[in-house]
């Protein structure tokens, strides 16, 4: 097989493993050393929120050449996407990577936010192509759906999913402001846009004349509560109000600092998987995590950001029977890796603990078989395959195409693995629970 970069002609000439070059993404909620000590090198003295491992257009990675260059992925698809990708993958999903694998540092919250469905998307992007309008001006950036599901790699803090109506009017007569009056009486009366979604959907669009009376004043609440009644306060009531304090400093001025009383607040450990749905309210609030999700960057925002927020969106796209998933199916390919399997054909996510012995991954039938990113997260793993090697260390990855045999780790570390997703039955039986040799990194 050789592949082609149209713009520079150079030749890949085998199936992998090629070692990638990433894009690190500079967002302002992300981390300023986690992802360089990951990668063992300076920090740049700036956040670095995402390193992104695929062939997205907006930062596809690239391959490494034996001679110094590098050839972009989304190139090397561009040239033979049937090479690269394998015939099934590239006949349910176009020329295209149709998986996202990304490592997440956040240090502050990102942006209350929600996903389309295929349908919404597509939907939502032809429209405003035909409206011709300006790329940054648009909600829906490409015609795909963005599913996605994190695995934290350190202790993980997120909100995820409405929490039920009463116990948002529990939370919201808590705070006793009267400008919140007219949203508890239409959670109380059951109409209109009564539920938790059309609250969030109008706090999201709260006139701009008053959006900083209102922030300050939940924030005040907020304090007024952890002093005067924090010892009679549940756990998760105190961690709310603590958290909507803390959003308040990050984002003051914005209504939505009130997130964590609508939302549902998770506390994840490490290895404790996390998948979001379309329609699905959300906002990670810190930790490490490695992501994977379908190569989109549909994205409509409601608040906490600097970035554009389309209320109007946000209101047709939330789900108020969305709910995250907190047991995401997964299976055992072998007693050295586990896959995370969410009910998506975009993606999968298996994690490999190699250690010192050999491991032979388990790969698809030829028919079947598609490409595959893995991701060293720690230690040093060598990938072989096709009588090449590759050497990962922390941080780095290597890619595989769909004709790639099946590869061989080496070493000692840990690597996630990103697949195309299965329906079919995988080669060894589920187990009750993961192992213990999997719940931390």
């Amino acid at each position: 097989m050789k592949l082609s970069n149209d713009r520079s002609g150079l030749l890949m000439g085998a199936p992998g493993p090629w070692k990638m070059a990433n894009p690190v993404r500079g967002y302002d909620w992300g981390c300023t050393g986690a992802l360089a000590a990951l990668q063992g090198r300076e920090p740049s003295g700036q956040p670095e929120a995402e390193l992104w491992m695929g062939a997205h257009p907006a930062a596809s990675s690239c391959l490494r050449q034996p001679d110094g260059n590098e050839v972009s992925l989304a190139a090397a698809i561009h040239a033979d996407p049937v090479a690269v990708l394998g015939q099934e993958c590239t006949t349910r999903f176009g020329a295209r990577l149709p998986f996202l694998l990304k490592v997440l540092a956040v240090a502050r919250a990102l942006s209350i936010q929600v996903h389309p469905s295929q349908a919404q998307a597509a939907a939502g992007f032809a429209g405003e192509q035909a409206a011709g309008i300006p790329q940054a001006e648009r909600s829906y950036t490409d015609p795909h759906a963005k599913p996605e599901m994190l695995l934290p790699v350190t202790d993980f803090a997120a909100l995820a999913g409405l929490r039920p109506r009463r116990q948002v009017i529990q939370m919201l007569t808590s705070l006793n402001i009267p400008a919140l009056r007219p949203v508890l009486a239409a959670l109380e009366s059951g109409t209109g846009q009564a539920g938790p979604a059309g609250v969030l959907a109008m706090l999201a669009a709260w006139p701009r004349a008053q959006r900083g009376a209102l922030a300050r004043s939940i924030c005040e609440r907020a304090h007024g509560l952890l002093s005067a009644t924090a010892a009679s306060l549940d756990p998760d009531q105190r961690s709310s109000l603590e958290w909507v304090i803390t959003l308040a400093g990050q984002h003051p001025g914005d209504p939505l600092v009130v997130a964590p009383l609508l939302l549902g607040l998770h506390r994840l450990r490490p290895g404790q998987p996390i998948y979001l749905p379309s329609g699905v309210p959300h906002a990670y609030l810190s930790g490490v995590g490695v992501e994977i999700m379908a190569s989109s960057d549909n994205v409509v925002r409601g608040g906490l950001t600097s970035k554009r927020v389309d209320s109007r969106a946000l209101a047709d796209l939330l789900d108020p029977d969305a709910a995250p998933w907190l047991a995401v199916p997964w299976v055992t390919l072998s007693p050295d890796e586990v896959r995370w399997q969410p009910p998506v054909p975009d993606f999968a996510l298996s994690r490999v603990v190699v250690d010192n012995v050999p491991v032979t991954l388990f790969r698809e039938p030829d028919d079947l078989a598609g490409p595959e990113v893995l991701l060293c997260l720690n230690g040093r793993v060598t990938v072989s395959s096709d009588g090449r090697d590759v050497s990962l260390e922390g941080g780095q990855s290597a890619f595989l195409s769909a004709s790639a045999s099946p590869a061989v780790l080496d070493g000692g570390g840990q690597v996630y693995r990103a697949t195309v997703g299965r329906t079919h039955a995988c080669p060894t039986r589920r187990a009750a629970a993961p192992p213990r040799k999997y719940d931390s990194p």
